[in-house]
C-alpha cells in the first residue's frame, strides 16, 4: 500500500494586506514535501512564514496561490476533511484556566468527538505520557509553565491524529520540561508511526529531525538533513581563545563587526567560537591580528543556518517584508524595523552593598 505523503506544497502563496495598501508576502512560491512517520522542522528567523505555513496547512488560512495537500485531500476545497484527521498546538494555546486537567481533557475531548469508550485509555496513556496522573485535578491556572505545555499537548492528542503539528511548543519553558516534552514527542513517533512537523527556533531541537526546512523572508532556501545543512559551515568554524585580561564578549563583539569577513561569532566555553565568510582565510581577516592562533572546529547545524541567513540576506539594512500584517501592521512598523531601538555591547553589572 502507497503510503500518503502528510504535506506536499506546490508554489505555495500567502498574503496578508496592510493599512498602506501594499500587500506583505508571508510565504512566496513554497514548494516542499514532509516524510511520513518522521519529525519534521521549520526553521527560520521571526516574520519568516513558519507560523503562517503551519495554519496554512491546519486549514485555518485560504493560500492566494499554489496547491496544498495533507494527507492526500487539497486543504483548500476540504479544509474540514483535513481538520478531522490532523492535530495543531499553536503558540498559545487555549487551555481553560479555571477548569482542572481532567476537565480540560474532558472538554477537549468533547469538541473533538472522541467516544466515551475511548477516552479512559486514551487519558490515561496522555497522562502517564505528560507525568500528570497525579494532577488531575489541579486547575491548570495553577500550572508551571511547563506542565501547562505538555497539558496543551495532551488536549491536542486527545484523538489519534495522522499529522501532528506544534508551533514552537518549547518556548518560555524551562529546560527539564522543554527536555521532557520532547521525550513525549520522540515517544509518539516511535510507538505511533506519527508524522509530526515542528517549528523551533533552537537549533539543538531541529538537530533532533530526520529533515529540517529553512524559511527566510517567506522564501524556502535549503532543505535536509540536519548533517546535510551543517556541511553548509564545513572548514568554516573556528574557536579561538581571547588575549589575557580581555572578555570573551570584547573579542566576540570586534569579530562581529568584521561582516566582510565574518559570518557569526558567539561566546562558548571561555572562548570565543566563529564562522568566517567562504571568500576569506584566516590571514586576511584583520579582526584575527594579533590575536592568538584560531583552531577549527566541527560545523554544526546552528553554524550551516548562519551561512545560509547571510548568503540570503541581501540588504541588512531593510527589514523582512514578509511577516504577516497581524504581527508588524503596516508601514509605519516597517519604518521603525530599519534602525535598531537597543544595542548593548559588554554590559557590567556592578552592585554596592552596604551592612547593617
Amino acid at each position: 500500500m502507497e503510503t500518503v505523503v502528510p504535506v506536499e506544497a506546490c508554489g505555495l502563496v500567502k498574503r496578508f494586506a496592510t493599512r498602506g495598501g501594499t500587500p506583505l508576502v508571508a510565504l512566496d512560491e513554497v514548494s516542499l514535501r514532509i516524510p511520513a512517520g518522521r519529525l519534521s522542522a521549520l526553521v527560520g528567523p521571526d516574520g519568516a512564514g513558519k507560523t503562517t505555513l503551519l495554519r496554512l496547512i491546519a486549514g485555518l488560512m485560504k493560500a492566494d496561490g499554489g496547491q496544498l495537500r495533507v494527507l492526500g485531500l487539497d486543504v483548500g476545497a476540504e479544509p474540514q476533511a483535513v481538520q478531522d484527521r490532523i492535530s495543531y498546538m499553536p503558540q498559545k494555546f487555549g487551555l481553560y484556566e479555571d477548569l482542572t486537567i481532567q476537565e480540560n481533557l474532558d472538554l477537549y475531548a468533547d469538541l473533538h468527538g472522541v467516544e466515551p469508550g475511548q477516552r479512559k485509555e486514551r487519558f490515561a496513556r496522555l497522562l502517564e505520557m505528560t507525568d500528570l496522573s497525579r494532577f488531575t485535578g489541579r486547575l491548570a491556572g495553577q500550572l508551571s509553565g511547563g506542565m501547562k505545555q505538555k497539558l496543551g499537548l495532551a488536549c491536542t492528542l486527545v484523538r489519534s491524529p495522522d499529522l501532528l503539528l506544534l508551533d514552537e511548543p518549547t518556548v518560555g519553558v524551562d529546560p527539564l520540561s522543554r527536555r521532557e516534552l520532547w521525550q513525549i514527542i520522540e515517544q509518539l513517533i516511535e510507538q505511533e508511526r506519527l508524522s509530526v512537523l515542528i517549528s523551533t527556533a533552537y537549533m539543538d531541537e531541529a538537530q533532533r529531525c530526520a529533515q529540517v526546512f529553512v524559511l527566510y523572508q517567506g522564501n524556502l532556501i535549503a532543505e535536509g538533513t540536519p548533517e546535510d545543512l551543517s556541511e553548509r559551515a564545513k572548514d568554516l568554524c573556528y574557536g579561538i581563545e581571547p588575549a589575557a585580561g580581555v572578555p570573551a564578549r570584547t573579542l566576540q563583539a570586534r569579530l562581529i563587526d568584521d561582516r566582510e569577513h565574518i559570518v557569526d561569532a558567539v561566546p562558548h566555553g571561555g572562548q570565543v567560537r566563529f564562522i568566517r565568510s567562504g571568500h576569506a582565510s584566516l590571514e586576511e581577516i584583520p579582526s584575527l591580528h594579533g590575536e592568538q592562533a584560531a583552531q577549527p572546529l566541527a560545523a554544526r547545524l546552528e553554524d550551516g543556518f548562519m551561512v545560509l541567513l547571510r548568503e540570503h540576506a541581501s540588504d541588512q539594512d531593510q527589514p523582512s517584508p514578509q511577516a504577516p500584517a497581524d504581527e508588524l501592521g503596516g508601514e509605519e512598523e516597517l519604518e521603525s524595523e530599519r534602525r535598531p531601538i537597543i544595542e548593548v555591547r559588554d554590559l557590567a553589572v556592578c552592585r554596592a552593598f552596604q551592612s547593617a
